[in-house]
């Protein structure tokens, strides 16, 4: 299978094994999942494109925002790939970062959505897996990957589970501060 767009990435990153070494770990968190596939844009992006249709210009595109680097185009489709039976959500056990929690709220505030209160009583972080169909699909690619791409996903997706949301959040902001500018949080990411 060709390798030809964002969402490709996004179901291998998902798919590719961890640090337990399983297929499939779970990505904990919407602001990890948003900074990664950040990261991935930055740091292995250019060295894993090779042999695929994946470039800089058909990859998310990041801008500035209140929280750091943003890109409204994952939250689209990770809800296409709920929508499609690719992605499950279930409730982490994991306490959330005040600033997911900002960073939630200022992003349904954007939207526009309105949430009935009396459906939501307080932000639950989430987790991220494929499912059956999509644990399906995401192999092929994954399988077509070279032995190179296994390795640079696979290793990106481990320094990635094992690391803390918020220590990635300041790497973020210490190494990529052109896109933290707008952030209304700068100060508090360093207090912490």
């Amino acid at each position: 299978m060709k390798i030809d767009n964002r969402k490709d990435i996004l179901l291998l990153f998902l798919y590719s094994p961890g640090i337990n070494k399983k297929l499939n770990e779970p990505i904990v968190g919407r602001t990890k999942l948003v900074k990664s596939l950040f990261l991935f844009k930055e740091e292995v992006l250019p060295h894993f494109k090779s042999g695929t249709s994946i470039n800089e210009e058909n990859f998310y595109k990041f801008f500035a925002w209140d929280f750091g680097p943003f890109s409204k185009e994952i939250y689209d489709d990770v809800t296409f790939f709920i929508l499609n039976d690719f992605i499950k959500v279930a409730d982490s056990e994991q306490e959330p970062l005040p600033e997911a929690v900002e960073e939630w709220n200022k992003w349904i505030d954007n939207t526009g959505v309105d949430l009935d209160s009396s459906m939501v009583t307080e932000y639950q972080e989430e987790e991220f897996t494929l499912t059956e169909k999509g644990e399906i699909f995401a192999r092929n690619l994954y399988d077509s990957l070279s032995s190179t791409q296994k390795k640079l996903l696979n290793e990106f997706k481990s320094r990635i589970l094992s690391t803390p949301t918020r220590a990635i959040i300041r790497y973020v902001y210490k190494r990529y501060p052109e896109l933290t500018e707008k952030s209304k949080i700068k100060d508090k990411i360093f207090e912490y």
